[in-house]
């Protein structure tokens, strides 16, 4: 089998709500699509995911799929997934939105090939189904109070996650307010996102906020901190995940390295792939560090491949942020996926289990 056509196109997908973060407001996705085209008249799906703020768009994105992967992977065996990784690294320094959402197609590819989910691809299920967690953009105290407790109702969720990263004392309210509403027994932990200037800040934030019963607190410092994260962690009482840091298993074994945090946060896309996302995986576990995987607030492909992982690896003991489809009003998918009583299911049929909506995409291409 060879690979005969790669095609990205960007596509501007709207939020259902306004999400804030500590560096910026989401109303839309800006993403990118990936059709994967094969001379067995096998076809695989993928998409490139990546918040407004921190990386390239999806028109970017799909530049760089249809300029530089694409050609550098026509003509080769879609069901050599690691030698066709390692190629789109040689055609292109960087981009690992971009590698992910071609590798996504080319694991569906696979599935399809063989009659099996990709889950089984990955090596079979290490659970059934992701628990999850529901994540706060930075509203008003009392509004992020009220989202907090309509989706531990209304989706089961199993616990809460809120966006910190603003001056005086709102996070304090925020986080008062949220832990009045959701009671003592809901997990709660926090992300800065990158939003602290130093150890010294991140300390004294944490400690005013460590009353709180918290779970952990996220990337209070740059990505490329890992000693201020030592030290940060040093300091606290409150388990410190990394997210912004760890992109790839050379970041997990720098962050081992260094004792710089206590859980990782893997994302899909900001890894480049399953694979790499997998293999960062297996090294925290090897270190004794539990992950749990992150979003960008994918759409329903990204988000069907990121279950896929989460049930294949046992080092995620920990609620998973794959909420991404509810975020939206539409689906990229004819299928729905299936998220019941706070818990993720993968998609049973072969590779990645969707079918495109047609439909929608076209209308949000751009």
């Amino acid at each position: 089998m060879k690979i005969t056509r790669i095609e990205a196109f960007p596509i501007h997908a709207p939020r259902a709500h306004r999400f804030v973060g500590a560096r910026a407001a989401l109303t839309y996705s800006d993403f990118a699509l990936v059709i994967v085209e094969t001379d067995a008249g096998i076809t695989g799906f993928g998409e490139v995911s990546s918040a407004l703020y921190y990386y390239r768009l999806g028109p970017s994105h799909a530049l760089d799929i249809n300029a530089y992967l694409g050609p550098a992977l026509l003509g080769q065996d879609p069901l050599h997934i690691p030698a066709l990784v390692e190629r789109m690294d040689t055609a292109l320094s960087g981009g690992r939105q971009a590698k992910s959402g071609v590798e996504m197609a080319l694991w569906d590819i696979a599935g399809k090939a063989a009659g099996l989910p990709v889950y089984r691809l990955l090596g079979g299920k290490a659970r059934e189904a992701v628990p999850l967690n529901w994540t706060v953009g930075q509203q008003e105290p009392e509004e992020m109070a009220d989202e907090a407790a309509l989706y531990l109702e209304k989706h089961r969720v199993r616990s809460i996650r809120l966006k910190i990263g603003r001056p005086g004392d709102t996070d304090i309210r925020a986080c008062e307010a949220v832990r009045k509403r959701i009671g003592p027994d809901v997990t709660l932990r926090l992300d800065a996102n990158e939003y602290y200037r130093s150890a010294k800040e991140a300390i004294a934030a944490i400690r005013r906020l460590e009353c709180f019963d918290l779970q952990l607190v996220e990337q209070p410092l740059a990505a490329h901190d890992f000693v201020g994260h030592a030290e940060v962690r040093a300091a606290v009482g409150v388990p410190i995940g990394l997210d912004e840091s760890i992109q790839s298993p050379r970041d997990a074994l720098t962050a081992i390295h260094a004792r710089a945090g206590d859980v990782f946060n893997v994302y899909v896309s900001e890894s480049g792939g399953l694979l790499r996302s997998q293999q960062i995986i297996a090294i925290a576990e090897a270190a004794g560090i539990p992950c749990l995987i992150g979003t960008m607030g994918e759409l329903q492909i990204a988000s069907a491949a990121a279950v896929h992982l989460a049930v294949a690896c046992a080092n995620i003991p920990l609620t998973c942020d794959l909420v991404g489809p509810l975020r939206y009003n539409e689906s990229i998918i004819e299928e729905p996926l299936r998220i019941e009583d706070g818990h993720f299911y993968p998609p049973e049929k072969p590779g990645l289990g969707v079918t495109p909506n047609w439909d929608v995409i076209n209308r949000w291409r751009v």
